[in-house]
């Protein structure tokens, strides 16, 4: 009877079979499932560590097609304005050698050259305003004046006194550019903020300087041309400073700045 036992319990049913195939792979499972899972996850983790530098390359990929395309963009532009500032100096040197006693024309002639210097030394900027209407209208603020003309008009104060105040003007656009050095720009456009130096007196010294140079070339040499001239040229450079106060204002250290100086060109004026 005991061996009849024995046998009968050595002997197992398909159920009992198929319980126990059960029971240990769930046993597997419970012991390896972790590690099972985690391979799964880390093979799924390597898949898209693997994706990501492919994706990321052609992300890189197109962020530095877009930078070369701004930096054709940067040099076309910068190269205009440097053929532009130039043809203005060659027509300044001409008329001068034609007629050395002009000093009002001397003094626009060196303006023009320190435009040239300046825009070869620019950093490149941070943000830039590049929409058609502000290019247009920084253009011609910035070299408006290139299409005064050179032609001896109405003198309504005399030359020995419009030019030395001229040179003051002229000294004062130096100042601004020294001050700023490689921040310099034709258009609005954010290549660090300068609050020291001329800066401290007006937000845009350089603009007061070519203000205050056109009005008094216009005083030594007045006609209606001349005058519509500088008339556009200083609505533009108002558009103009307004427009780069706005790129700049987007830093807290030039909103601090704006707080600290009240007046843009002349003080307690504007």
């Amino acid at each position: 009877m005991f061996n009849r036992q024995h046998h009968s319990l050595g002997r197992r049913s398909p159920n009992a079979t198929k319980n126990m195939r059960t029971l240990n792979r769930q046993a597997r499972l419970a012991c390896n499932g972790a590690n099972e899972g985690t391979t799964g996850v880390a093979e799924l983790a390597i898949s898209k560590s693997n994706a990501l530098p492919r994706a990321e390359t052609g992300f890189w990929s197109g962020l530095q097609s877009s930078a070369v395309l701004t930096d054709l963009r940067e040099g076309l532009f910068r190269f205009i304005a440097l053929l532009v500032a130039a043809v203005f100096v060659y027509r300044g040197a001409v008329h001068l050698v034609v007629d050395p006693g002009r000093l009002n024309i001397l003094l626009l002639m060196i303006s023009d050259a320190l435009t040239f210097i300046w825009l070869l030394l620019a950093r490149r900027p941070i943000v830039r305003d590049w929409s058609p209407f502000t290019v247009f209208i920084s253009l011609a603020a910035g070299f408006g004046s290139g299409f005064v003309s050179l032609q001896d008009g109405t003198a309504i104060i005399p030359l020995y006194i419009a030019a030395p105040l001229q040179f003051l003007a002229l000294w004062l656009v130096i100042w601004g550019k020294m001050s700023l050095g490689r921040s310099f720009a034709i258009l609005p456009a954010n290549r660090g903020v300068v609050t020291g130096g001329a800066y401290r007196f007006v937000r845009h010294p350089i603009y007061a300087g070519y203000l205050a140079g056109h009005i008094l070339f216009l005083l030594s040499s007045f006609s209606v041309y001349n005058f519509t001239i500088y008339a556009i040229i200083t609505l533009f450079q108002i558009h103009r400073i307004l427009r780069e106060e706005r790129i700049l204002a987007l830093t807290p250290e030039y909103r601090a700045y704006l707080e600290r100086v009240r007046y843009r060109l002349c003080p307690g004026i504007f």
